[in-house]
């Protein structure tokens, strides 16, 4: 899926100039399986494809979760509190749940230095022709370049192109 996608996150860097990512989830992680880093910038977020990152901290985890409720991530996570990366981070299944319904609302998510502190990242879901959640794309941008003012505008573009993905799944 990942190499088939890959000019949506070319476009998707070329627009806003940060490294774009594509992954799935891989029972409780999000598996990171294409990105593109935009010619130009000095200072980048790596690319992470072919790894894995938690699913309840980070910006491609959380859309990954966006239609599951409480129960359902209690289910896959368990009852235990979430592991810790960064002091951001969202600590239980129940703060999760409520994350996952303003993704649901918003149409992306956020990672606020959740996972790594240096760095904001945007995703929004990929969804099927059945409409069922499949993928989520994104960008991860130093925290100093993406200021919380900045990330209306990215987040609307990584909305674009989520949609635009879903469309090319049913063609």
């Amino acid at each position: 899926l990942g190499t088939f996608f890959h000019h949506y996150l070319e476009d998707l860097s070329a627009t806003l100039g940060e490294t774009s990512h594509f992954a799935v989830r891989e029972g409780v992680e999000v598996f990171f399986i294409d990105h593109h880093i935009p010619a130009g910038q000095i200072v980048s977020v790596a690319g992470q494809t072919g790894e894995f990152a938690p699913l309840h901290c980070t910006a491609h985890g959380k859309p990954l979760l966006a239609d599951y409720d409480h129960n359902a991530l209690r289910d896959l996570l368990g009852r235990a509190p979430l592991k810790g990366y960064t002091r951001t981070r969202v600590r239980s299944v129940t703060r999760l749940a409520q994350v996952c319904g303003q993704v649901r609302a918003d149409g992306f998510a956020l990672d606020e230095g959740e996972y790594l502190e240096e760095v904001r990242c945007v995703g929004a879901p990929i969804r099927d022709p059945q409409g069922e959640i499949v993928a989520s794309v994104g960008i991860s941008s130093p925290l100093t370049r993406l200021h919380t003012r900045g990330v209306a505008p990215v987040a609307a573009e990584v909305r674009k192109t989520a949609p635009a993905i879903t469309a090319s799944l049913a063609s």
